[in-house]
């Protein structure tokens, strides 16, 4: 039997240029400590080995620092092997982050697999079939040579590798190093650890994405999470549990806002997250129609929303100034509808009518969408 804790895409010097100041600062930080819970949890499930499918650096050229604070969080969380492929961000280059790290960051527990060479943990009865990147694009299917590697029969096959999974990712992930989407079949490997798509996703039979441990984009892929891996022995099923790893929680939501509306319901969305909010990143965009006094009211809010969170990006371009008789009279000049416009305009106007506000709130409603028909046709 072995157990295992599949992990990839850390991305560890990842500089985020989109989030400034001290957020972006946090959000690097939070890199390095994902590695760390990854090696407590290791730790605590007595695994045999962290398996990690590439693109441990977001470059080449990341700064010495950075290197030695990871190869620490590595080896003083975890003591036993964490087995490391290059990816396409990292690959095994000439002159690459590997080759420094070997030269003067290297660490006993730290396994770097960059030749397509079997890697054996004899004492699970394991052994491990690398395709290591070995420049960032790679037409070739790097995990082919697995069909042909001979092991013992009573031995777990495991493959470790790093791109996009033929007619399942090959227009989704980051590379165009595809894979085929039968190989855990024809390798006949008992499973498959793969980095790059940034969610955790079971892709085909017996092959797995964990997905990046920290999120880092405004996408809902699944993100934050490393696997527990259990594989009683050759041609079991294994036994895989999702383990949620992340810090941050990266949130895209878009508000259409009209009348003089209440918009502490953003703050209720985030709060219902179960996050809290110095935790949250957020892409907002407002759209609709507003007095000049709601706007303010609404920027004030954000503002002091903005304190709580740990970024907030803001897109508030489609958030229209409440439409004028000038405004009105753009939307038809003639036909059924400037009549139903003239129509609401009078049913607005009227205090008394039991309509009043509907018909105001469906003019609101014509203008914006006449004003995106407009942007759309530009």
């Amino acid at each position: 039997m072995v157990s295992l804790l599949h992990t990839a895409d850390w991305q560890i010097g990842k500089q985020f240029a989109n989030i400034p100041d001290d957020a972006g600062a946090f959000v690097r930080a939070k890199r390095i400590d994902a590695v760390k819970t990854i090696g407590r949890i290791a730790e605590e499930r007595n695994v045999d080995a962290v398996l990690v499918a590439g693109d441990v650096f977001e470059t080449n050229l990341v700064q010495a620092k950075t290197i030695l604070q990871t190869i620490r969080a590595m080896a003083e969380t975890f003591s036993g092997k964490w087995i490391i492929i290059p990816g396409n961000h990292d690959s095994a280059e000439v002159s690459s982050v590997w080759t420094r790290i070997k030269e003067g960051f290297g660490s006993e527990n730290i396994v770097l697999l960059v030749q397509p060479e079997p890697y054996y943990l004899r004492h699970a009865n394991t052994v491990i079939l690398p395709a290591p990147l070995q420049r960032r694009h790679d037409a070739r299917d790097l995990t082919v040579w697995f069909d042909d590697f001979v092991s013992d029969p009573n031995m777990i096959r495991i493959g470790l590798a790093h791109g996009s999974i033929d007619n399942r990712l090959s227009h989704r992930g980051e590379a165009p190093n595809t894979i085929s989407d039968t190989r855990s079949e024809t390798a006949k490997l008992d499973y498959f650890a793969l980095g790059d798509w940034h969610g955790t996703m079971n892709i085909a039979p017996r092959t797995w994405y964990s997905g990046t441990p920290e999120p880092d984009r405004f996408k809902e892929n699944e993100s934050g999470n490393i696997l527990f891996v259990e594989i009683e022995g050759p041609g079991k099923q294994p036994k895989v549990e999702k383990i949620q790893t992340g810090h941050f929680r990266w949130l895209q939501q878009e508000l259409r806002i009209f009348q003089n509306e209440d918009f502490s319901r953003v703050k209720q969305m985030l709060v219902e997250t179960a996050y809290p909010l110095n935790q949250i990143l957020l892409r907002l965009t407002l759209e609709g129609a507003v007095s000049l006094e709601t706007r303010s009211i609404i920027m004030s809010e954000l503002d002091a929303l903005s304190a709580e969170l740990c970024f907030i990006e803001t897109d508030d371009s489609k958030l229209l100034a409440e439409p004028t008789s000038e405004d009105l009279d753009d939307i038809e000049r003639t036909g059924f509808v400037r009549k139903a416009v003239d129509e609401l305009v009078l049913m607005a106007k009227n205090s008394e009518h039991p309509d009043s506000e509907t018909a105001r709130f469906a003019l609101q409603l014509l203008y914006v969408e006449h004003k995106n028909l407009g942007a759309t046709k530009c």
